[in-house]
């Protein structure tokens, strides 16, 4: 968080900060909100200091909830405090006690979670610690999860999420299910052997497979698992500048969190020729990555960087999560059918064990997705036609639902295949694609 020290500045009377942030408003549409909101806190208060932070607001508006007594908002008809759900105040202005000193917050207009604010304070010293203890408490998630999605912001869903999923959930061949486990729960296990050895506290996961086989589950397994550890999830590395920003703002506040569990989906499409360098050298440790466990996944392999691949100081270890086998297929349909929502719905008729042996025989080349969707699509058609208990005729609507999955399979392969057969004759007489 950035702090900027203007100069001392004391206090006029009554309604000057609303009509200050009046001001600001009018002025934010040719973009000077904050100079002119500013300029009013210099004009009305001339004994006063003040500091330029940049925090998210609404972990601003958490930290004087939980540090600051008493605090208030300072604007009429606003209490200042924190609804359910994710809005986030455009403009405020707050006062709060903090470490026995009054400090006055203003929130410049802004309509991104992160716009500028104004802390006021008659003292010098008590600002600044404020500000440094509001950003230890600001790069927190305000749960237990941070998304990065053309920036960081808090995951409450993810944050629900994460607990439902344990590794009793992963279909995967048991030794490589029993490495990964290792692995994951080794990196908090085993941290004193790192220090005894004089190796950095570090590891990299990488986890490949086709979509649809629980990669994603996997992550959120091992979030589950080390409860302790914040879990950072990043989807891209878009943001307001370019990639390189994005990459540097991504590790450095994984490195502020360390230990921390650091998720990178599908990063064969999120490193490219141009933020390549950048990446690796994040991923490095030319900073220290002391205390972060990176997991990143991968439906294509083969367009993965060999630079990732090939030097285990990067990614230590690298997982095929493939399709399951038929043992793994049998336990899974058996879960379906016993472990989920659809069990209380079951007829006591119903052979539980023959359905789900039938199901796993016949569906070789099925992914946990597919599988998952068979049981799923045969319970909704059986309520579109008003029919509640699962019963024979939920077997038979399932086995159906196989083969309608094995076809819809076959003609993917079969349409790739064709593609690739037209890119051949398409070279084979010198016609390039445009």
């Amino acid at each position: 968080m950035d702090t900027i020290v203007t100069t001392a500045l004391s206090d006029l009377g009554a309604g000057w900060r609303d009509a200050a942030l009046n001001e600001a408003l009018r002025a934010e549409a040719y973009g000077d909100g904050m100079d002119v909101l500013l300029g009013e806190i210099r004009r009305c208060r001339p004994g006063s200091h003040t500091l330029l932070l940049w925090p998210d607001r609404l972990q601003l508006l958490r930290f004087l909830q939980a540090e600051a007594h008493p605090f208030r908002s300072l604007l009429a008809g606003s209490d200042g405090f924190i609804e359910r759900g994710e809005n986030c105040p455009y403009i405020g202005w707050y006062a709060a006690e903090w470490e026995g000193a009054s400090i006055e917050i203003a929130l410049t207009p802004s309509a991104y979670t992160s716009g500028c604010v104004i802390g006021i304070c008659d003292e010098k010293r008590p600002l600044q610690r404020f500000a440094k203890a509001l950003e230890r408490f600001a790069i927190r998630p305000a749960g237990r999860c941070l998304r990065y999605a053309n920036g960081w912001k808090s995951a409450p869903n993810l944050d629900r999420e994460i607990g439902k999923v344990t590794w009793d959930d992963i279909i995967l061949e048991p030794g490589a299910l029993a490495g990964i486990r290792e692995a994951v729960e080794g990196f908090v296990r085993h941290r004193g052997a790192f220090a005894a050895l004089g190796f950095p506290w570090r590891r990299g996961i990488l986890l490949i497979g086709p979509p649809g086989t629980g990669k994603t589950m996997i992550c959120k397994a091992a979030a589950t698992v080390l409860p302790d550890l914040p879990f950072l999830y990043v989807r891209d590395f878009q943001a307001d500048d370019d990639h390189g920003d994005a990459i540097t703002k991504i590790f450095e506040r994984a490195r502020k969190l360390a230990p921390c569990l650091l998720a990178f989906e599908d990063i064969d499409g999120l490193v490219n020729e141009q933020n390549r360098t950048q990446f690796l050298d994040e991923l490095d440790g030319f900073q220290n990555n002391n205390g972060l466990l990176i997991i990143a996944s991968s439906n294509h392999p083969d367009r993965i960087d060999e630079a990732l691949l090939k030097r285990p100081s990067r990614f230590d270890r690298v997982f095929t999560i493939g399709l399951p086998a038929l043992p793994e297929r049998r336990s899974y349909c058996r879960r379906m059918l016993t472990g989920s929502p659809l069990s209380a719905r079951l007829s006591p008729e119903l052979d539980v064990e023959a359905l789900a042996d039938r199901v796993a025989e016949r569906s070789k080349a099925f992914t946990p997705a597919y599988l998952k969707e068979v049981f799923i699509a045969a319970a909704l058609r059986l309520a579109q036609d008003g029919i509640d208990v699962l019963d024979a005729r939920f077997a038979e609507a399932t086995l159906a639902q196989v083969e309608e999955l094995r076809k819809h399979l076959r003609q993917l392969r079969d349409a790739a295949t064709l593609g690739e057969m037209n890119d051949s004759c398409v070279e084979a007489i010198g016609i390039r694609r445009r």
